[in-house]
């Protein structure tokens, strides 16, 4: 919940394998060789809440001088399976941002800057499933390619005091990141009662490239978690609710290459509940994490400079998926 659109972390059409199996088709939960799936996703992310550390600074609001950011993102993901132990995805992201602040401007009066378009490309492989029993578990690990095909060097207007300067949005709403990257993801379940199943979902992405000099900004690493329970409440009909924790974020230091350049890292912890329907070939699914942690860490610079920066969170996300097999 960081304010931070990141690559990786806009949620997919994931969930298949989990309906099918609530919905008593666990062995066709998964796409069949030469098999198709189209999925259109959505995450929106309001945030205005600033902490440093684990601390919120509750006088942003109270003065007025916090920093808003409003970010949309859409997913629209296209998978096929050459084989049953082989499939492809390709998801173009489409982000619309809009960051509203007095710092970046006049310090006085409330401006807005705005950024969007196409994000950074990702193409994942699927190697296939490790399972001893469809019905009962699945453990799907998977990776795959981040393309910079967003613009990172997205501007727009401040305003100052002097008059409007044409400059960089900030490194929250660039819609790409300027690197390559590679993503590593798993993704599975694990039967537990009649109809219900415990479910995990991670992914990391791996930026090597350090930071843009143009801008000064660090192209990060991040991560998403999310563990859970699923309901199939209305198998017949394929409708199931879930209830999880999720952890995302930024880390301090990637795990590749330097850390250097302006970075917020950091993480929210939330509670994570959710409805999924499946019908034919359709899929819907809606999660709505609630933030009960969110942590602004020390950056590489803060330490080395003494300081702690803040960062603004969300209270809680919007997230939906509707898929289609064919």
């Amino acid at each position: 919940m960081l304010s931070v659109s990141s690559p990786t972390h806009s949620d997919k059409a994931e969930w298949r394998a989990l309906w099918s199996a609530q919905s008593g088709r666990a062995s066709n939960s998964y796409l069949e060789a030469d098999e198709w799936q189209a999925s259109l996703a959505y995450r929106w992310l309001h945030s205005d809440r600033h902490f440093v550390g684990g601390e919120e600074q509750p006088r942003r609001q109270a003065d007025g001088s916090e920093v808003i950011n409003d970010i949309h993102t859409f997913d629209l993901s296209l998978a096929r399976a050459f084989t049953p132990r082989f499939s492809l995805s390709l998801t173009l992201p489409f982000v619309h941002a809009d960051r509203s602040s007095l710092y970046e401007h006049d310090r006085t009066n409330r401006h807005h800057m705005q950024a969007g378009g196409l994000a950074d490309v990702r193409l994942v492989e699927r190697p296939g499933c490790s399972t001893a029993d469809a019905s009962q578990r699945q453990l799907c690990p998977g990776a795959g390619i981040k393309a910079p095909t967003g613009d990172y060097q997205a501007t727009d207007y401040k305003f100052r005091p002097s008059g409007p300067v044409l400059d960089y949005v900030d490194s929250s709403i660039q819609p790409g990141d300027g690197g390559w990257g590679v993503i590593l993801e798993a993704q599975g379940f694990q039967k537990v009662l009649k109809n219900t199943f415990a479910y995990l979902s991670a992914a990391y992405l791996i930026n090597p490239r350090e930071k843009i000099p143009s801008t000064g900004y660090s192209v990060w690493d991040s991560y998403l978690l999310r563990v859970g329970v699923s309901c199939g409440i209305w198998p017949a009909k394929g409708l199931s609710l879930s209830l999880g924790g999720r952890l995302e974020g930024v880390p301090v230091e990637d795990w590749f290459g330097g850390s250097e350049g302006f970075r917020r890292p950091g993480y929210a912890v939330s509670i994570e509940p959710g409805i999924a329907w499946q019908y034919r070939k359709f899929s819907i699914s809606v999660t709505a994490p609630v933030a009960i942690e969110r942590n602004r860490e020390r950056s590489v610079s803060d330490l080395r400079t003494g300081r702690h920066g803040d960062a603004a969170f969300a209270d809680y996300l919007i997230t939906g998926s509707v898929s289609y097999r064919f």
